[in-house]
């Protein structure tokens, strides 16, 4: 009687069978991922994650200004400043001036369209990221145009009060008059222009509002530096409002401003700062936990001069009396 008997492989072993899920996928079929999709994958998470920063403008905790959300970004996405200044044209001088939102580098009229190529290169929305970044830097007068501040509060009409304004006015122009006749009477010199400009608090020494004028020569090449003792806020501004640097500064970092420019720089601790020629230390900002606002930079150039002359006078005198001793 024939028997059913199942044929045996050519080459005597058995036939391989892969791993079978209980859902009856073949493991043995799967292939693993390729180097593009996780490449893909990769830059899928990076983008998440850059878009996060953007949205929540916070990295680890810490609030973020714009120019550091712009950094933080770029390093999320895997980034380098010299491939975007390649593919923007713009300088990575330029990009990283705009992230430290120390603007004294750029020229007027190129920040605005540098913010935009910027943040299109980053994939953020340009709008939003000028925006914000006038609200942290609004003095540059561009950027104000681009995307002013909004009015705080809404003006309402009040009742009109004539009768008490017109007397107010009269009364106003009586002391006016009074007092110029008393200023002609006075002073029969020539008339002083008075600034109506708010006088800053200065930390600058008496000698330099007496009623001699200094002598004093202001060298063109004095090396003036602001200096941080220890960790405070500083702003420096240029003569049309710019701000060049408006943040907190860390104990030993120091801050070359352009002379004889009209800029002015303003602090919440005075005595935190001091102003510097090289290794000569000319004084403090200000008083020790006064708040100062518009020093005038410039005129820190006639109090270094001041203080410079003054050290070599003292050294010469001493240098003389030590030959006269010498030679008695």
């Amino acid at each position: 009687m024939a028997q059913n008997v199942s044929p045996e492989p050519a080459n005597d072993k058995p036939e391989e069978t892969g791993r079978v899920d209980d859902n009856g996928t073949n493991r043995s079929n799967v292939m693993p991922i390729s180097h593009e999709a996780a490449r893909q994958l990769d830059a899928h998470g990076r983008r998440l994650r850059a878009d996060e920063i953007f949205r929540t403008g916070q990295y680890e905790g810490e609030e973020l200004r714009m120019g550091q959300v712009l950094r933080r970004v770029r390093e999320a996405l895997d980034l380098n400043l010299g491939e975007i200044a390649r593919s923007s044209l713009i300088r990575e001088n330029f990009l990283m001036a705009i992230e430290r939102m120390e603007l004294q580098t750029i020229a007027k009229g190129y920040l605005v369209p540098y913010l935009i190529a910027y943040s299109k290169y980053l994939g953020l929305p340009e709008q939003d990221v000028v925006q914000r970044y006038t609200r942290e830097c609004g003095a540059v007068e561009e950027v104000k145009t681009s995307a002013p501040v909004p009015k705080l509060g809404k003006i309402t009409k009040t009742g009109t009060g004539l009768p008490i304004i017109l007397a107010g006015v009269g009364a106003l122009l009586l002391f006016i008059a009074g007092g110029v006749t008393a200023a002609v009477l006075m002073n029969r010199g020539p008339e002083e222009v008075v600034s109506p400009t708010v006088v800053a608090v200065s930390g600058a020494r008496d000698s330099l509002f007496a009623e001699n004028a200094t002598t004093t020569t202001v060298p063109a090449d004095l090396p003036l530096e602001i200096v941080a003792v220890r960790q405070a806020w500083l702003e420096v501004r240029g003569a049309d409002g710019t701000i060049f640097l408006s943040r907190t500064m860390a104990g030993g970092e120091n801050y070359f401003p352009r002379l004889k420019a009209g800029w002015t720089v303003s602090a919440r601790n005075g005595g935190a700062f001091e102003w510097r020629a090289g290794e000569l230390v000319i004084g403090p900002l200000g008083p020790e936990g006064a708040q100062v606002f518009s020093i005038n930079v410039d005129d820190q150039l006639i109090r270094a001069a001041e203080v410079s002359a003054q050290m070599v006078a003292d050294a010469e005198a001493a240098t003389a009396a030590a030959s006269g001793n010498a030679t008695r």
